[in-house]
């Protein structure tokens, strides 16, 4: 069993022996670094300059000049526009790195089973954390706020979907293959995992354990994707974390609010090393130990040997 942690790593996994097939394999580790750190930051950008559209949209129809970004509308505006650095990073990949999109995980076999198994990890894994808060005090159940407002969750779910591919795409689906197909697995996905963990730095209420839990999500992320040589897992499991602690559970989702949600849970002051106080459940040590656990759990198993050629 232990054999299938190495073997995570070593012999390189299939999705980047096709990666290696792109033209970005000509530069050597250090350049290719910069290009995949670069092209997914000016993909990441792309979302700061579609929002604002939607910043005038909201002061001429709705005439709220506030400028807000967690009213219901531009939360799902928001999370609407990361389907950019999906659209200009397939692009980049196929055009400029000439290479399949197979190479960034997105592939036909066990696609729909992997989301669906994703989406149920995903809530049972953040369940887990909430249990453990609740369970030794550290939060407490404020009550069902859902209020009938089920279209608008709806919405919100449907934004996730994008957001949570988005992210993945720009940290496993690109840097990590790009940046992997020459420095190899274990270098692709710290590559990826600090820069997603660095990408968070600015957020509300952000410690040094909130980071260090973003970086354990995305080395969790990487090993999936290494292990399955596919990304729709990745993609359900991110999309329902994010959903689930923000619009089920009522929980900051990174230090930011996800607006409706079913249920309500507060935390307990003074026992933020548990709870993530103003970060939400990602800053506290319930998410450390589940999301280590998971880790521990995905690295024992077997990895995938064969997918189908790319969508």
């Amino acid at each position: 069993m232990f054999s299938n942690v190495k073997k995570t790593f070593s012999p390189m996994p299939e999705i980047l022996v096709r990666a290696s097939e792109g033209i970005q394999i000509q530069y050597n580790v250090f350049v290719n670094g910069i290009i995949a750190f670069l092209v997914g930051m000016v993909a990441i950008l792309l979302e700061s300059v579609a929002i604002i559209p939607f910043f005038i949209i909201n002061a001429v129809f709705f005439h709220d000049f506030s400028m807000k970004m967690d009213s219901d509308y531009m939360i799902i505006a928001r999370l609407a526009v990361t389907v950019l650095p999906i659209i200009a990073l397939t692009i980049y990949v196929r055009f400029a790195e000439k290479r399949s999109l197979s190479t960034m995980g997105f592939v036909k076999k066990h696609a729909v089973t992997d989301y669906l198994i994703g989406i149920a990890a995903a809530f049972v894994m953040f369940s887990a954390c909430v249990g453990m808060c609740v369970a030794s005090g550290a939060m407490t159940f404020g009550g069902y706020v859902l209020d009938g407002k089920i279209l608008l969750l709806a919405s919100i779910f449907l934004g996730y979907v994008i957001q949570g591919a988005s992210e993945e795409t720009v940290c496993r689906g690109f840097m990590m293959t790009s940046f992997g197909s020459k420095g190899g697995a274990l270098a692709g996905m710290l590559f990826n995992s600090l820069i997603f963990g660095a990408l968070h730095l600015l957020n509300s209420g952000v410690t040094v354990l909130s980071i260090i839990n973003i970086i354990l999500f995305g080395v969790f992320m990487s090993v999936l994707v290494l292990k399955l040589n596919s990304i729709w897992m990745a993609c359900a499991i991110h999309t329902v974390w994010n959903f689930v602690q923000g619009n089920f559970y009522g929980i900051l989702v990174s230090g930011g609010n996800s607006g409706q949600s079913v249920f309500r849970f507060d935390s307990v002051e003074g026992m933020e090393i548990l709870n993530g106080g103003a970060f939400g459940m990602e800053g506290g040590l319930a998410t450390t130990i589940i999301l280590t656990v998971s880790i521990i759990i995905v690295l024992l198993l077997k990895p995938r040997e064969s997918v189908s050629p790319a969508v």
